[in-house]
């Protein structure tokens, strides 16, 4: 296969609508398989390429089946791919590492020291193996995978942030580099293509700067590899380069011979006061995007990605609109030379991120495959295959986008007004499942909710149970009443501990209806320099085991509900053979500090397997519903009216006013404001109750007026409430802060509070009416002062709605009948958003 007989075909399509076909092979990191395998590719899915008339094709070779182990090359399965190709007489633009595709003994991925040089000498044995090659892509989607991998911990080696991402930059651009030289001298006259995601951001209000952000960091990687416009004053590249990124600059420029744009309708982002939304509710389309490629770069170019994840026929809309598109940007003078629907046939497990090889199909493909792995035409797939015969872009169906397609695209429509829109056949949609509301009404009390015969709880919680009374407590403690009637147990299992123990052992205590269980480890065996253990440590790698065991010890039967408050306890919950796995996302985590490697890739594997899902504020249920659809309930956050109406009768009149918040004191609040409040309210006391978490004390800014008493009982805090005269939630605007959505707000009101907080989304969303907004120190003292003139019986008319529908009791109950029957309707009392 080393021969060296040049290609037939030239290695690029002429400028124009040439169709080019692709298979998406990412490697599954964990699973140690690709999408090729787990998809079931074939000679039969190029043989119905070829036959539709395409002969470019974006073709990968598999790093991982070519070199199993360091230095060892094994080029029979290559040979024979490469070969029946050139048989067919197609033109391979050949991808050598697409996304996370790497030989698993690089552990530590693209941060391993080993990928530089393992990724040269691959490399290098390819372009002596193939020299006839036409065509080329070393490395596909630099910015993309890396960002990914670096800044947003989706995939290994799950680092985070721009140090993070300038980490993988600097482990794999100087090697990128080495190998464009490679090939340039081995492989003259071959085409570089260089592939990566085309975006585009715009933004309003408080959004306009991060458009900016994320307009400048959408080209650093090509930038840094080209030697482009590399002026430190830009707004992202100039981050990048600190802290020794400067190294970046050092890049010997390479060559590109054609600039691949992924466009998908995810590419264009737009922010706004309300947060980040993808699709963009204002895309410029495709032939724009494509506009600003070409004139900063000045290359050629190629549409080498896009598809839409839906039914056959919102493929097929797509497909028009894409070409369309396409054809606009050819009028303006954008040399596009290829248009790719990527990939062929149905990709699988992007649902998992590629987390789990479980073989569900990711409908995206020109063919789509059946349950039993068959390869099955659609509507999609004649639409396709008129495009690829010169079909003129007008005479392609235009079929109404279905659910959620229609809701996605909305941003689009404007531009489509000139299409004859048709409803798609019936046999080619999915109708809406009409599910009744139960006959009986909904419970209110938890005797109400469920049988009395219920398996054991077990609930995972990075909380502790006598730490601050939040979600948890509250839910769990409810549900263990219920079960306790059935002769169940509830245990909450909580993250380990260190003591003085000579071997992991289990703590446990009774304690409010729950039965408290914490690993012990011995202090020998922690590393972090804090201290901290959480549930994937691995000196805590037998806990599950030891779980279960200790369930089994006490007589417990096997399969119990398993509830889960952190995606990072998933490997504790599967020792314990869950017989319903529940997830309740009561916080974005993935956005804390120190929050640890792995945790986004656990949370996508946790919403794909969990039977159901409750999610606590409407920010968090809108990040959920693009993962998964189904059995997905909104429960904001709940009060327990009763118990905070006591501060009403317990206030008392006071020297000077207080203004107070109650809660963790951690990087989700806004010290600098607190700092500003405090000068600005020097007649006023500001107490700050709760304990300290995850940031030093010594950055608590400090007054004569400013008090912080520390942690106090759930039980005290009624009285501790009685001394306020304004309830605050300062809280700083950050991505800590970007889905939360605070208990504390109704237990303000409850108390007869006048609350003034900062814009967090959800507050927004749901309290804006009863709750008063600032955005610094300045205007908090000014809300502080006019609050105290508000009329206390308006206010409580106005919160009283919002009490009533989210009294712990009642949404306790609703979750327990959801845990029962996953499948049952929407109630009244869940007020979910439409998914």
């Amino acid at each position: 296969m080393s021969s060296d007989r040049p290609h037939p075909l030239h290695p690029l399509p002429p400028v124009g609508r040439t169709f080019v076909g692709g298979f998406e092979s990412t490697h599954h990191p964990a699973a140690g398989v690709d999408a090729l395998e787990v998809t079931g590719f074939g000679d039969a899915d190029l043989d119905h390429l070829v036959g539709s008339g395409v002969r470019h094709l974006r073709f990968p070779l598999r790093w991982p089946r070519i070199e199993r182990s360091p230095g060892v090359f094994d080029w029979t399965e290559t040979d024979r791919a490469l070969e029946g190709l050139r048989d067919r007489g197609t033109v391979p633009i050949v991808d050598l590492v697409h996304h996370t595709s790497y030989p698993g003994w690089l552990v530590d991925g693209f941060r391993d020291p080993r990928f530089g040089p393992a990724f040269l000498r691959y490399a290098e044995a390819v372009a002596h193996r193939y020299p006839w090659l036409p065509a080329y892509t070393l490395f596909n989607e630099p910015f993309a995978t890396l960002f990914l991998a670096g800044h947003e911990a989706l995939w290994p080696p799950y680092d985070r942030g721009i140090d993070g991402f300038r980490r993988l930059l600097l482990s794999v651009l100087p090697w990128l580099s080495a190998a464009a030289a490679c090939w340039r001298e081995l492989l003259p006259e071959a085409h570089h293509v260089w592939v990566d995601t085309a975006e585009h951001h715009t933004g309003t209000g408080p959004g306009v700067q991060h458009a900016e952000l994320a307009n400048d960091r959408r080209h650093v990687a090509l930038d840094l590899a080209l030697g482009h416009d590399l002026d430190p004053a830009r707004p992202f590249l100039g981050r990048l380069l600190a802290d020794g990124g400067e190294a970046l600059l050092d890049l010997p420029p390479l060559r590109v011979d054609l600039l691949g744009l992924d466009y998908y309708s995810h590419s264009e982002w737009h922010y706004d006061e309300r947060g980040s939304h993808a699709p963009s509710p204002e895309s410029i389309g495709l032939a724009a995007v494509a506009e600003q490629y070409a004139d900063r770069y000045r290359l050629p170019l190629m549409l080498s990605e896009t598809n839409v994840r839906g039914l056959p026929t919102d493929r097929t809309s797509w497909l028009r609109y894409t070409l369309e598109q396409y054809e606009l940007a050819l009028s303006r003078g954008v040399p596009l030379h290829g248009y790719c629907w990527f990939p062929t046939v149905d990709s699988a497990d992007w649902d998992s991120l590629l987390a789990r090889a479980a073989g569900r199909v990711d409908p995206v493909g020109v063919v789509s495959i059946a349950p039993d792995g068959s390869r099955q035409r659609t509507a999609f797939t004649d639409a396709w295959e008129q495009a690829a015969a010169g079909v003129p872009v007008a005479d392609l169906p235009a079929w109404r986008f279905q659910p959620p397609c229609d809701a996605d695209l909305a941003g689009l429509l404007p531009s489509l007004t000139h299409w004859p829109w048709q409803d798609p056949d019936p046999q080619q949609a999915v109708s809406a499942v009409r599910v009744d509301l139960p006959a009986r009404p909904v419970a209110r009390t938890l005797e109400e909710a469920v049988p009395a015969a219920e398996p054991d709880l077990v609930v995972l919680s990075h909380l502790r149970w006598p730490w601050v009374w939040q979600r948890p407590q509250h839910v769990v403690s409810r549900l263990a009443r219920q079960r306790a009637a059935g002769g169940a147990r509830t245990w909450f299992v909580e993250e380990p501990v260190t003591g003085d123990v000579a071997a992991p052992e289990l703590g446990s205590e009774d304690v409010d209806g729950v039965t408290r269980v914490w690993l012990v480890l011995p202090r020998s065996v922690v590393t972090a320099r804090d201290g901290h253990v959480g549930f994937d440590s691995p000196a805590a790698a037998g806990y599950g085991d030891l779980l279960a065991e200790h369930l089994r010890a006490a007589g417990r039967s096997a399969g119990p509900d398993v509830w889960l408050y952190t995606p990072m306890a998933l490997d504790v919950a599967q020792p314990l053979e869950p017989g319903r796995l529940v997830y309740d996302v009561m916080d974005d985590l993935a956005s804390f500090a120190h929050a640890p490697a792995g945790l986004v890739l656990r949370q996508r594997r946790l919403l794909s397997d969990a039977d159901v899902v409750f999610t606590g504020g409407p920010s968090l249920h809108r990040g959920v519903l693009p993962l998964r659809r189904d059995r997905v309930h909104l429960f904001r956050s709940g009060v327990e009216t009763g118990h905070y109406a006591a501060s009403r009768r317990l206030h008392r009149p006071h020297d000077r006013p207080v203004a107070g918040y109650v809660g963790v004191i951690d990087e989700r609040l806004d010290l600098t404001l607190l700092g500003e409040l405090a000068a600005a309210l020097p007649d006023w006391t500001i107490r700050v109750v709760g304990p300290v978490a995850k940031i030093d004390p010594a950055q608590l800014p400090q007054a004569g007026n400013l008090e912080y008493p520390g942690l106090v009982a759930y039980a005290d805090l009624p009285e501790v409430m009685a001394g306020f005269d304004v309830a605050l939630m300062p809280f700083a605007l950050n991505e800590a802060t970007r889905s939360i959505s605070p208990t504390k707000t109704l237990e303000y009101l409850a108390a007869g509070l006048p609350v003034v907080s900062t814009r967090v989304t959800d507050v927004v969303d749901d309290y804006a009416e009863v709750v008063h907004l600032a955005d610094d120190g300045a205007g908090f003292a000014a809300a502080c002062r006019a609050v105290l003139e508000d009329d206390l019986g308006a206010r409580d008319r106005r919160a009283q709605p919002l009490q009533a529908r989210q009294e712990w009791d009642a949404i306790a109950a609703e979750m327990a009948r959801l845990i029962e029957d996953p499948g049952a309707g929407v109630s009244q009392l869940r007020t979910e958003e439409p998914a």
